[in-house]
C-alpha cells in the first residue's frame, strides 16, 4: 500500500505554492536544490542584506528609496536588497495596476511585526529596523560589511527559455554549528506603476526596482546540507520556472540568503543577475 504523509500546517501556509510531489509523498514547497561539492569562493567578503517594506500608496516610501538607492551606490555588490509591498492598506495596488503583494513578503512581515511602512531591516535583525527617511541606515550597512565573515557565497543564474539554472555555491570559513537555511529570492527591476508621493500627488509611471516577486525555495529557505566546518564548500543547483507570465526574467536578479535556522538572522548573502 501507497504510503501517505498529510502536510497540515505547511500545507495551509503554502497552499497557493508549488508542491513537489513522488508518490504521493509531499516534499516541500519550493524548488528542488541538488547538493554536491562545492569549490572556494572566488571573493570571501561579508555582504549586509536589507528587506525594504513597501507600498505604492505609502506617500513617505520615495523618500525612503532615495535613502537606499544611495546606499546601492554607496557599497554596490557588497548590500543586496529586496522590495517588499506590504499587505497593508498602503501596499494596496490602484485600480487596474498590478499587485505586487506576495504570500511570502505577507508572511516576513508578519514574523518581524512590520506594522508600519516605510520600514527596512538589516539582516532581518528585529534590532536593526530602520524607518521614515533612514538617515543612519547606510552607516549600519557599513558596519554589518566590515565584519570578518564566517561563510563566503556567490549565486549564478542564466535562463533557457522560460525557466532558470541557479547554482549557489558556499564556503565555510569558520565553524558554523548551528543549523542553516538557503533562500532565494527572485526580484524585479523597472517596474513602472503608480506611487504616491510625499507632496501628495501620484506618480504615474514611477520606477520600482528591486522588487520581491516570487520565492524559488521554501518561503523561509532549504536546509543547507553541510556539516558546517572551517573551509568545507558546498553547491546547491535549482531548476526554477516563474508561474507568473507577466515577470521579465530579463530584468530580474536572484538573491540568495543563508540564514541561521532558528533565529533567521542572515549569515550572508550575494545577488546576480539573470543572464540569457
Amino acid at each position: 500500500m501507497k504510503k501517505t504523509i498529510i502536510a497540515l500546517a505547511a500545507a495551509l501556509a503554502f497552499a497557493a505554492c508549488d508542491k513537489i510531489s513522488t508518490d504521493q509523498y509531499v516534499l516541500f514547497a519550493g524548488s528542488v536544490a541538488q547538493w554536491a561539492d562545492g569549490t572556494p569562493v572566488a571573493t570571501p567578503v561579508q555582504r549586509a542584506h536589507v528587506d525594504k517594506y513597501t507600498g505604492p500608496k505609502c506617500s513617505n516610501c520615495p523618500t525612503a528609496d532615495v535613502t537606499l538607492e544611495a546606499a546601492l551606490a554607496t557599497h554596490g555588490d557588497r548590500m543586496t536588497l529586496i522590495a517588499v509591498n506590504h499587505p497593508s492598506v498602503q501596499g494596496l495596488p490602484y485600480p487596474n495596476e498590478p499587485d505586487l503583494r506576495t504570500s511570502h513578503g505577507t508572511a516576513w512581515v508578519q514574523f518581524y511585526g512590520i506594522t508600519g511602512i516605510p520600514a527596512a531591516l538589516l539582516n532581518r535583525n528585529t534590532a536593526s529596523t530602520f524607518s521614515g527617511s533612514m538617515p543612519s541606515i547606510s552607516g549600519a550597512i557599513a558596519d554589518a560589511i566590515a565584519q570578518q565573515p564566517t561563510l563566503a557565497l556567490e549565486v549564478e543564474a542564466a535562463a533557457e527559455g522560460s525557466s532558470v539554472t541557479i547554482d549557489v555555491n558556499m564556503q565555510f570559513l569558520a565553524d558554523i554549528a548551528e543549523p542553516l537555511t538557503l533562500t532565494l529570492a527572485l526580484t524585479e527591476d523597472s517596474l513602472a506603476y503608480k506611487q504616491l508621493l510625499p507632496n501628495a500627488s501620484v506618480n504615474p509611471t514611477y520606477v520600482h526596482n528591486h522588487m520581491l516577486r516570487d520565492v524559488v525555495t521554501d518561503t523561509w529557505g532549504t536546509p543547507v546540507e553541510a556539516q558546517g566546518r572551517s573551509g568545507e564548500c558546498r553547491k546547491a543547483t535549482f531548476r526554477y520556472a516563474p508561474s507568473n507570465p507577466d515577470i521579465k526574467l530579463e530584468n530580474c536578479h536572484i538573491v540568495a540568503l543563508v540564514s541561521y535556522k532558528e533565529s533567521r538572522q542572515i549569515v550572508n548573502c550575494a545577488e546576480c543577475h539573470i543572464s540569457h
